[in-house]
């Protein structure tokens, strides 16, 4: 009820366009093999537009101090940001995944608007920050089915007190499944999910207004993405997501479509660029390939390597691999033109390099089109091969080029982390 100019007291539509944006900066940085730590920085923009309806004939009418509740205005700021570290863990074919973490209060909060609503004053109601620390938690479950990684995951953020303004957040959670592929491309990858989102009702000076805010609401949509990989490390992403269902409490806005571009990639911060040599001791130091660590398709892959049984053969049958020299000779590495090209430096003696054929060989079968591997004997520690490649290093050893032929590291290590960092350029994190 308003007060309409010129014919009193009456009902009144409030018809509100409502614009929002949301930018977010995301970078993590690895400290372990299986452990990563994030940040997320949000920039949120909110533009609005209000008029009011007569809801008789739907003509627009003036009311009395129009501004009191809502505002035609463009507001910027930055939202909660995010501290988090994630892990992952393969088990028995899948990969297990967590993140863990707290929002920190930095977005702008607002008084109590019903308070000042009651009072006749003009007030805002839209939130840029909850004022309050509020831990997160997600966890994920992935496995590699051949060309096809599926997912199911969860995430929650939790509110636990009300800040300075009496203001306590609704909780949030945000649960689905979702399934990637390359689908036979070497530099696109996309993605299909379907999540269910819920929020409980946020409070005002413990109060549940049920007059106007949020009161709780469920929403499920379905998504689809794309990513292209510009160059082994950098790509663009999009993502779409409409709302199938709908369900909200009091008067809030149902979900509309949702629009997301990406940028993103990844820089050497610790080593593991060109002709970088690392002991075997050592590999727990190399973090070189900052925001990917700890993304779950680093080490999303099943038990069909052959590590039940540590001396079987490698299948490499139909698969893009070739012996391009038995006798220790130094010859010429020519990577493969459009494929991540792994030159694996090898000897019989090398008990782990047995491990790093049949690990390469269940990636080339997973990964048929985005993977070649060339295989260097060594023989021995005086061979012109181990002279030339191996120098100082120790077996096993491999020398990765990119799909456009440049070197994008060299490195020896055990074999579980040498399979994770080439997985990691053949399967980003979408």
């Amino acid at each position: 009820m308003e007060t309409i100019v010129g014919m009193g007291p009456g009902t009144v539509i409030h018809d509100q366009d409502i614009l929002t944006n949301e930018t977010r900066l995301t970078a993590e940085l690895g400290v372990l093999p299986w452990l990563s730590a994030g940040l997320v920085l949000p920039l949120r923009v909110f533009d609005t537009a209000i008029r009011y309806l007569d809801a008789g004939g739907g003509e627009e009418v003036q009311i009395e101090n129009p501004f009191i509740h809502h505002h035609n205005e463009t507001l910027v700021g930055s939202g909660d940001p995010w501290l988090f570290a994630r892990m992952s863990l393969p088990a028995g074919g899948f990969t297990l995944g967590a993140r863990l973490g707290v929002s920190l209060p930095l977005g702008r909060t607002e008084e109590d608007p019903f308070e000042l609503g009651d009072r006749g004053i003009a007030h805002e109601h839209s939130q840029f920050g909850t004022g309050t620390f509020q831990p997160l938690l997600g966890l994920e479950v992935a496995r590699i089915f051949g060309p096809v990684r599926a997912e199911v995951f969860g995430l929650t953020l939790q509110s636990l007190y009300e800040n300075d303004h009496g203001y306590y957040a609704g909780d949030r959670y945000a649960a689905g499944a979702g399934a990637s592929s390359a689908l036979g491309t070497t530099r696109w990858r996309f993605r299909t999910t379907v999540e269910v989102q819920h929020e409980t009702a946020e409070k005002w000076n413990g109060i549940i207004r049920t007059d106007e805010g949020n009161i709780g609401r469920t929403d499920l949509l379905v998504g689809a993405e794309a990513m292209f990989r510009i160059t082994d490390d950098w790509h663009l992403g999009a993502q779409l997501k409409i709302p199938v269902y709908v369900k909200v409490q009091g008067g809030q806005l149902d979900m509309s479509p949702y629009l997301g571009l990406s940028f993103g990639g990844q820089v050497s911060l610790f080593g593991g660029g060109d002709d970088h040599h690392e002991d075997e001791d050592d590999h727990d130091h190399d973090h070189g390939h900052g925001d990917e660590h700890g993304h779950d398709d680093a080490h999303g892959h099943d038990d069909d390597h052959g590590h039940d049984d540590e001396h079987a053969a490698a299948d490499w049958t139909g698969l893009d691999k070739v012996d391009i020299t038995n006798d220790g000779s130094a010859v010429p590495l020519e990577p493969v033109p459009g494929k991540i090209t792994v030159f694996d430096f090898w000897a019989t003696w090398c008990k782990p390099c047995g491990e790093v054929d049949r690990d390469l060989a269940a990636l080339a079968r997973k990964y048929p089109n985005d993977l070649a591997v060339r295989k260097v004997n060594v023989v021995d520690d005086d061979s012109p091969a181990s002279k030339k490649y191996i120098g100082a290093a120790t077996l096993p050893h491999l020398k990765v080029y990119g799909r456009d032929g440049q070197l994008l590291w060299e490195r020896s290590a055990p074999p579980e982390t040498l399979r994770t960092e080439v997985e990691k350029l053949l399967a980003p994190a979408p």
